[in-house]
Parts: structure tokens; sequence; C-alpha cells
């Protein structure tokens, strides 16, 4: 064939992986053929005999014998590609969702940034979209941010270009349609930058549409899957796996430089900006830290979330450290620092030994243990008896601390969202042209003439 937009020697390729889309497969194969001169199709043992419609196209074909989940074919398909000497695979799905004429704007994106991970953001503007689709692609970017504090946009699509030197060494345990998600969070902890092109889609009426999405059980695959891999990214602290050469990486070449590096990026993380500087009193200090997160570029429902997490980290009993762990904390999970941080000074001062003795009560209660509780908030006599109450003290500790989370989460959210709004209507305001002439005459003095002359022509309309 010729006028092929991608040849192969240019080491990219097509991958489409099927599963029983009899009615559009053939259709998108030829299509892919228009704009790539490799086509790798996996057929994921389909029952419908779809493969027949295209086994006399000139494409790649390989078959698993049953259906064992869309990450495994695409990582067939991968193995296949760079077996035959390909760097990068395109994916397209087969359900005729995506337009495979706009792969070269993808591919064009890659070839600038060949380490790069490029995904097709989906226009979720048109019709027949489904509401369940849009919600699961922002619930899913939530948390690929959150994990790895990266925006992909469209964590979902499977209209993308993969480096294949760089996925054919990760290690996914997804085998379905999670498969696309975890390889773009390990891909983004291996360094591996992602990006984003906007691409059309087409979305048939519900009657014609063919889906194999199973909208409960699948959607409990992305809840675990996003869940372990944030508990991996924030409770156990072990460097991922490098795919991409880090350009400030911690050891520095001996252990006295990589002590001093290591304390420089603490120094960096800990550091306010110049904007944050607080000072004066606690309202002064309050009213300033407001202003700061007003203008932040963060949203209101990220900055709730760090507050929340703030205020449940102030609540522990880590007294002392409650600032250092909040650091940790949203430094790992990618929120605001300053937002985390100050939030945990829900306990400060008596406070701190208010929630402490308040905590143990409710860990007591709970429990069934009536233990002598001091009635003094000597240090003496206090500290004594939580060390010997941890475990009350953590139990209790934990539901003050939801509860705390959410009452500050949400207040923060709801705070921020509503000074955000009056912010904009100020400048509004500003931008309205102003009432006052250019020769100096104030609108009050305008109107009481034009008042004078009303009452003056009523006045001659009354003689007359």
């Amino acid at each position: 064939m010729s006028g092929h937009l991608i040849p192969a020697v240019s080491g990219y390729c097509v991958v489409i992986p099927t599963y029983n889309n009899r009615a559009t497969v053939a259709d998108v194969v030829r299509r892919a053929l228009g704009v790539a001169q490799t086509v790798i199709v996996v057929d994921d043992g389909c029952t419908d005999g779809s493969p027949e419609l295209f086994k006399d196209l000139p494409v790649v074909l390989v078959r698993h014998k049953r259906n064992r989940g869309k990450g495994v074919a695409l990582r067939t398909g991968f193995a296949k590609a760079f077996e035959l000497g390909y760097t990068h695979a395109l994916t397209i799905d087969s359900d005729a969702q995506h337009y495979p004429e706009e792969a070269p704007k993808l591919m064009a994106e890659s070839q600038r940034n060949p380490d790069a991970l490029v995904i097709g953001v989906r226009d979720m503007s048109g019709l027949h979209v489904p509401t369940i689709s849009t919600f699961g692609r922002q619930f899913s970017n939530f948390w690929m941010r959150l994990a790895t504090g990266v925006e992909a946009h469209d964590t979902q699509s499977g209209f993308r270009v993969y480096p294949l030197r760089h996925v054919t060494r990760i290690t996914c345990f997804s085998r379905r349609f999670t498969f696309e998600c975890e390889l773009l969070v390990r891909a983004a902890w291996g360094g591996c930058p992602i990006v984003s092109v906007p691409i059309r889609v087409h979305y048939p009426p519900k009657e014609e549409r063919i889906s194999h999405f199973n909208p409960v059980w699948d959607n409990v695959r992305y809840f675990f899957l996003y869940n372990y891999l944030n508990f991996r990214h924030l409770l156990v602290p072990l460097p991922h796996r490098r795919l991409v050469a880090n350009k400030d990486p911690l050891w520095a070449g001996s252990p006295w430089a990589t002590l001093k590096n290591g304390v420089r990026k603490l120094r960096e993380l800990a550091a306010l900006p110049p904007s944050a500087q607080l000072s004066g009193g606690p309202i002064s200090r309050m009213k300033q830290l407001a202003k700061f997160l007003v203008h932040e570029n963060n949203t209101p429902g990220e900055l709730g979330m760090a507050a929340g997490i703030g205020a449940f980290i102030g609540c522990t009993p880590l007294i002392g450290f409650q600032w250092l762990v909040a650091l940790y904390a949203g430094t790992r999970m990618h929120l605001n620092r300053i937002a985390t941080v100050a939030s945990t000074n829900v306990s400060f001062g008596p406070l701190t030994a208010v929630i402490a003795l308040a905590s143990v009560m409710l860990g007591k209660t709970l429990t069934g243990s009536h233990d002598y509780i001091p009635r003094t908030f000597e240090l003496s006599v206090l500290w004594p008896f939580l060390r010997n109450s941890i475990g009350e003290w953590i139990l209790g500790s934990t539901i003050i601390g939801l509860c705390m989370a959410f009452v500050v989460g949400l207040g923060t959210l709801y705070g921020v969202r509503a000074l955000r709004r009056a912010k904009h209507s100020r400048e509004a305001l500003d931008d309205l042209p102003s009432l006052t002439p250019p020769n100096g005459v104030a609108s009050a003095d305008i109107h009481a003439a034009l008042d004078e002359a009303a009452l003056a022509e009523k006045g001659a309309e009354a003689a007359a």
C-alpha cells in the first residue's frame, strides 16, 4: 500500500486489541492501515468470528485461545511489536470510539518526546456520552494525580502512544481494563513524561453501543487498584523503578554529598513561597493563610483534602512530630503542603492536651475500660496516664481525627470556594466601566439633576 503517513521504518506501529466487536473492528483496522504501515491485531479469544472479516488485510494477527482481558491483550501486542523491532506502539480500541485518522497527531507528539507516554484526551462534550464514563474519568484522574502528582487529563482513554523500551520493563498485576491505568501510574513513577493531546470521540446511541466494561466489577477493580497504588506510594517509601534517568538523583556520588543533597531537598520541601511568609498573631496568620490559599492554583477540593489530612494527623498521638508527618504526607500525596501542615494546628497549646484526653476517654468508653481519668492538665500527671493508655488513645484519636478531618476538609472546601467567588465578583465589578464622566461630574450629581428636572416637569404639568 502506498501513501502511508507512518511508515514502518519510523519505528511506530498500531496495536488493536479486540474481543467480539464484529460490527466495528474491520472498519477500524482498514482505517488504521490508512495511516500506519504496520497494524498488529490481538484477537483476545473472539467467539463471534470477527477476525475472519480482515483475514485478507495486510495485518499482523496474534490470537489468544480464550479471553484473557484487555490488559493481557495489550501486553501481547507490545511484545509482538517489540519482537518486530518497533520502538513505539499506538493503541486504539476496536469499538470505533476513536478516529484512527488522528493517529499521526499523537505520533508527532511522541516523536518530539520519545520517552513520553502520549494520551489522546477525549472530548466528552458530544452527544450520547455516558454519564458513567465522564464520572469514571474524573474519578480515575483524581486518584492518578494523588498517586503521581501528574495531571493526565484522561487516564481511561485507549488511544495512546507507548514507548516500548519503557513499558515492556514495567510489571503490572492488572489483567483487564485497569491495566491501562496501572501502567500509566507506574510509568509516571518511573519518570516517563505524560503528554496529553486533544482528540475527537464518537459514542453511538446506547442501543447501538457494544462495551465489555462491567460497571460493577470493573469499578470495584479500579477502587482496589488505586487504593493499593496510593498505599504503596504513601506508606511504603521505597524508591520506584526508574525508567528515565532522574535529572537530580538523591545519590550524589559519596555519602557526604548525598547527605548534603538530601538536606537541600528537605529544605526546599519545607520552604514557604514568598507569598506565604506568615507573620503576626494567630488571627493575622489565619487571614494571611486564607488569602494565600484563595490565590493558589489548587482546586477547592484539593485544598479541602489537604486540610482534612492535616487535621487528622494533628489529632494523632504523634505530638511534636505531627508537622513532619504532615509534610511527608502532603509531599507523597502531591497535595498542597502548606495547607496540610497548617491544618495540624487544630491541636496546639492547651488543645493538644484536650484532644489527647478526649481521645483516651473515647477509647476507654468504646473498649469498656473504666480506669481512673485525671482531672488535670499538668504534664507530670497527664503524660504517664496517656503513655499507659496508648491503645485507647490511638483508637479514640482515629475517630476524633476522622471527624475533625471531615469538618476541616469541608470547611476549607466551601470556605475557599466562597472566597474565590467573592474575589471573582470583585474583579468583575472592577472591570465595569466607571460611572463618572470625563468632565469629572459625579454620577450622584447627574442623578440629582435628572430628579430635579423631572420634578420641574411634573410641576409644569400640574400648573397646566
